[in-house]
C-alpha cells in the first residue's frame, strides 16, 4: 500500500511539473487530476456572448504586463477597458513593436464552450488561419495554439459580471509526432467592454517566441437576448478578420 501511495504521488507531481502551467488569479496545481479540465457549464439558449480574441506578439517584455520582477514571479494577467486596450496595441503596431497573428470574432450561448484554434496553413507555413476544431484527429498537426472559451454567469457574489473561462494548450508539432501541453488556465471576472489579457510565459511558448513575448486578448463585447430565430444553432459561430 506504502508503494502504491508513492507511486501515486509521484505520478501526480509530474503531471504538474510537465504542463509547465502558469496561472491566473493565483492558481497552483494542488490537483493534477482537474487541472486544464474546467467544469461543463449549463447551456442557456436565451442568452449569448459576442466576444473577440487577438493572438499577438510584442518586442518589449514589459508592455501591457511588466517582467521587472523577473519572468517567473511577475503576473501573467491584466484587465483593461476595451478602448485602451486598442489604442495600446494600434500604437505598438504603429512603432514596429507588436505584430497580430489573428484576430477573430466569435458568437456563443452563455456557457457554450467555443474552441478557437491558431493554426498554420497548410501549404504556406507563414499563413496563420483558424476554425473549429475538426473531428480529424490529425488535425493537431496543423495548429501551434489551441484554446476554449466560455462565458457564463458565476454566484449572485459575481454582481453584474460574468465569469470568463480560457483554458490553452501549446502545441509542439515534430517529426516524431505531435504534443499538446496546457500552458494557461484561467477564470476571470469581466464586463462587456473589457478586455482581459494574457501574456504566455510557458517555457515552451517561451523557447518558441525567442525574445518576444506572446498574448492571447479576449474583449467581451456584449451579453445579449438570443432571438428565436437564432434558437437551435447548437454551436459556437466563429468568424475571421
Amino acid at each position: 500500500m506504502m508503494k502504491k501511495n508513492f507511486f501515486a504521488v509521484a505520478l501526480s507531481l509530474l503531471t504538474c511539473t510537465s504542463i509547465a502551467a502558469l496561472r491566473a488569479n493565483a492558481q497552483s496545481c494542488p490537483n493534477a487530476q482537474v487541472f486544464g479540465v474546467h467544469r461543463t457549464q449549463t447551456v442557456d439558449n436565451t442568452l449569448r456572448s459576442q466576444f473577440e480574441v487577438i493572438y499577438f506578439t510584442t518586442n518589449d517584455p514589459h508592455e501591457f504586463i511588466s517582467e521587472r520582477a523577473g519572468l517567473n514571479r511577475s503576473p501573467s494577467y491584466t484587465n483593461l477597458s476595451a478602448s485602451q486596450f486598442i489604442a495600446r496595441l494600434d500604437g505598438l503596431e504603429r512603432e514596429g513593436m507588436a505584430s497580430i497573428r489573428k484576430h477573430q470574432s466569435a458568437i456563443s450561448y452563455l456557457g457554450e464552450m467555443a474552441e478557437l484554434n491558431l493554426e498554420r496553413g497548410s501549404v504556406n507555413a507563414g499563413v496563420i488561419s483558424t476554425s473549429m476544431t475538426s473531428l480529424d484527429p490529425t488535425y493537431v498537426f496543423g495548429l501551434d495554439r489551441e484554446t476554449e472559451i466560455s462565458v457564463y454567469k458565476g454566484s449572485r457574489r459575481d454582481g453584474d459580471y460574468y465569469r470568463l473561462s480560457m483554458l490553452s494548450w501549446f502545441v509542439n508539432v515534430t517529426t516524431a509526432g505531435a504534443t499538446k501541453t496546457v500552458d494557461y488556465d484561467a477564470d476571470v471576472l469581466m464586463k462587456p467592454g473589457q478586455t482581459a489579457v494574457f501574456k504566455l510565459m510557458g517555457d515552451d511558448e517561451v523557447r518558441r517566441s525567442g525574445a518576444a513575448r506572446s498574448y492571447v486578448a479576449i474583449t467581451l463585447r456584449s451579453v445579449s437576448p438570443v432571438n428565436s430565430a437564432a434558437l437551435g444553432s447548437g454551436r459556437a459561430d466563429v468568424a475571421e478578420r
